[in-house]
Protein backbone atom coordinates (compact mmCIF):
# COMPACT_ATOMS: atom_id res chain seq x y z
CA UNK A 1 0.00 0.00 0.00
CA UNK A 2 1.22 3.51 -0.75
CA UNK A 3 1.18 6.74 1.20
CA UNK A 4 -1.27 9.58 0.89
CA UNK A 5 0.08 11.24 -2.25
CA UNK A 6 -0.60 8.13 -4.23
CA UNK A 7 -4.03 6.94 -3.37
CA UNK A 8 -7.30 8.70 -2.75
CA UNK A 9 -9.74 7.22 -0.29
CA UNK A 10 -7.19 6.66 2.47
CA UNK A 11 -6.75 8.78 5.56
CA UNK A 12 -4.66 11.81 4.78
CA UNK A 13 -2.99 12.28 8.14
CA UNK A 14 -1.77 15.69 9.26
CA UNK A 15 -1.38 18.46 6.70
CA UNK A 16 2.12 19.40 5.64
CA UNK A 17 3.15 22.80 6.92
CA UNK A 18 5.75 25.01 5.28
CA UNK A 19 9.16 24.12 6.63
CA UNK A 20 12.83 23.67 6.09
CA UNK A 21 14.42 21.49 3.47
CA UNK A 22 15.93 21.35 0.02
CA UNK A 23 12.79 22.42 -1.82
CA UNK A 24 11.13 24.55 0.87
CA UNK A 25 9.69 26.97 1.78
CA UNK A 26 8.22 28.23 -1.51
CA UNK A 27 7.95 24.98 -3.45
CA UNK A 28 4.46 23.46 -4.01
CA UNK A 29 5.53 20.32 -2.12
CA UNK A 30 5.91 22.35 1.08
CA UNK A 31 2.56 24.07 0.98
CA UNK A 32 -0.25 23.00 3.31
CA UNK A 33 -1.90 19.84 2.03
CA UNK A 34 1.04 18.74 -0.14
CA UNK A 35 0.74 15.13 1.02
CA UNK A 36 -3.00 14.86 0.62
CA UNK A 37 -4.55 12.83 -2.21
CA UNK A 38 -5.08 14.61 -5.53
CA UNK A 39 -8.67 15.19 -6.64
CA UNK A 40 -9.80 14.08 -10.11
CA UNK A 41 -9.52 17.68 -11.35
CA UNK A 42 -5.99 17.96 -9.92
CA UNK A 43 -5.00 14.66 -11.56
CA UNK A 44 -6.21 15.84 -14.96
CA UNK A 45 -4.53 19.22 -14.65
CA UNK A 46 -1.29 17.61 -13.41
CA UNK A 47 -1.19 15.36 -16.50
CA UNK A 48 -1.25 18.50 -18.67
CA UNK A 49 0.97 20.87 -16.70
CA UNK A 50 3.52 18.75 -14.82
CA UNK A 51 7.16 18.80 -15.83
CA UNK A 52 6.97 15.02 -16.19
CA UNK A 53 4.38 12.26 -16.55
CA UNK A 54 5.68 8.69 -16.29
CA UNK A 55 3.80 5.40 -16.50
CA UNK A 56 5.48 2.77 -14.32
CA UNK A 57 5.72 0.67 -11.18
CA UNK A 58 7.49 1.25 -7.87
CA UNK A 59 10.73 -0.69 -7.66
CA UNK A 60 11.63 0.56 -4.18
CA UNK A 61 11.55 3.45 -1.70
CA UNK A 62 14.49 4.79 0.33
CA UNK A 63 14.15 7.33 3.13
CA UNK A 64 16.82 9.94 3.90
CA UNK A 65 16.23 11.42 7.36
CA UNK A 66 19.09 13.93 7.01
CA UNK A 67 17.63 15.46 3.83
CA UNK A 68 14.03 14.91 5.00
CA UNK A 69 13.11 13.25 1.71
CA UNK A 70 12.11 9.89 0.31
CA UNK A 71 13.44 8.65 -3.02
CA UNK A 72 11.07 6.47 -5.01
CA UNK A 73 12.79 4.22 -7.53
CA UNK A 74 10.41 3.75 -10.44
CA UNK A 75 10.58 1.19 -13.23
CA UNK A 76 9.43 3.51 -16.00
CA UNK A 77 7.53 1.67 -18.71
CA UNK A 78 6.91 4.88 -20.63
CA UNK A 79 7.76 8.57 -20.37
CA UNK A 80 4.61 10.35 -21.55
CA UNK A 81 5.78 13.89 -20.97
CA UNK A 82 8.88 15.74 -19.78
CA UNK A 83 9.74 19.39 -20.16
CA UNK A 84 13.41 18.87 -19.26
CA UNK A 85 15.58 15.82 -19.98
CA UNK A 86 15.17 14.29 -16.51
CA UNK A 87 14.60 10.79 -17.84
CA UNK A 88 16.05 9.02 -20.84
CA UNK A 89 13.89 8.96 -23.95
CA UNK A 90 12.18 5.60 -24.06
CA UNK A 91 9.92 4.08 -26.62
CA UNK A 92 6.68 2.36 -25.70
CA UNK A 93 8.45 -0.99 -25.17
CA UNK A 94 11.59 0.16 -23.36
CA UNK A 95 11.97 0.29 -19.59
CA UNK A 96 14.41 1.91 -17.20
CA UNK A 97 14.87 2.76 -13.54
CA UNK A 98 14.49 6.38 -12.50
CA UNK A 99 14.27 8.28 -9.18
CA UNK A 100 11.54 10.62 -8.00
CA UNK A 101 11.75 12.52 -4.71
CA UNK A 102 9.07 13.49 -2.21
CA UNK A 103 9.15 14.98 1.31
CA UNK A 104 9.86 12.38 3.99
CA UNK A 105 6.84 13.59 5.97
CA UNK A 106 4.52 12.20 3.26
CA UNK A 107 5.30 8.67 4.47
CA UNK A 108 5.64 7.01 1.07
CA UNK A 109 5.65 3.21 1.16
CA UNK A 110 6.09 0.79 -1.74
CA UNK A 111 3.06 -0.99 -3.13
CA UNK A 112 1.92 -3.10 -6.06
CA UNK A 113 0.33 -1.83 -9.25
CA UNK A 114 0.96 0.49 -12.14
CA UNK A 115 1.00 4.22 -11.50
CA UNK A 116 1.08 7.48 -13.42
CA UNK A 117 3.81 9.57 -11.73
CA UNK A 118 3.46 13.33 -12.29
CA UNK A 119 5.51 16.15 -10.82
CA UNK A 120 8.07 18.95 -11.09
CA UNK A 121 11.73 19.39 -11.83
CA UNK A 122 13.63 21.19 -9.11
CA UNK A 123 17.37 21.80 -9.58
CA UNK A 124 17.57 18.88 -12.03
CA UNK A 125 15.74 16.44 -9.76
CA UNK A 126 12.25 15.00 -10.20
CA UNK A 127 9.79 15.78 -7.37
CA UNK A 128 6.47 14.01 -7.07
CA UNK A 129 3.14 15.84 -7.33
CA UNK A 130 0.46 13.20 -7.91
CA UNK A 131 0.77 9.47 -8.55
CA UNK A 132 -2.60 7.80 -9.04
CA UNK A 133 -2.91 4.16 -9.97
CA UNK A 134 -3.15 4.02 -13.75
CA UNK A 135 -6.70 2.62 -13.68
CA UNK A 136 -7.79 5.43 -11.33
CA UNK A 137 -6.38 8.07 -13.68
CA UNK A 138 -7.88 6.31 -16.71
CA UNK A 139 -11.34 6.36 -15.04
CA UNK A 140 -11.09 10.10 -14.24
CA UNK A 141 -9.72 10.90 -17.70
CA UNK A 142 -12.39 8.92 -19.59
CA UNK A 143 -15.19 10.53 -17.52
CA UNK A 144 -13.82 14.02 -18.21
CA UNK A 145 -13.32 13.21 -21.88
CA UNK A 146 -16.89 11.92 -22.24
CA UNK A 147 -18.12 15.19 -20.71
CA UNK A 148 -15.73 17.22 -22.94
CA UNK A 149 -14.02 18.55 -19.80
CA UNK A 150 -10.52 17.10 -20.20
CA UNK A 151 -7.90 19.88 -20.23
CA UNK A 152 -5.59 18.08 -22.71
CA UNK A 153 -5.09 14.83 -24.57
CA UNK A 154 -3.14 12.13 -22.73
CA UNK A 155 -1.91 9.13 -24.73
CA UNK A 156 -2.23 6.28 -22.25
CA UNK A 157 -1.87 3.45 -24.76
Amino acid sequence: MLGCIFRRGQGTGPEVLPGEGRVCPHHPLCMPGACRPCSDAELLLAACTSDFVIHGIIHGVAHDVDLQESVITVMAARVLRQTLPLFGRRGSGEQGLTSIRTPLRCGVRPGPGTFLFMGWSRFGEAWLGCAPRLQEFRRAYEAARAAHLHPCEVALH
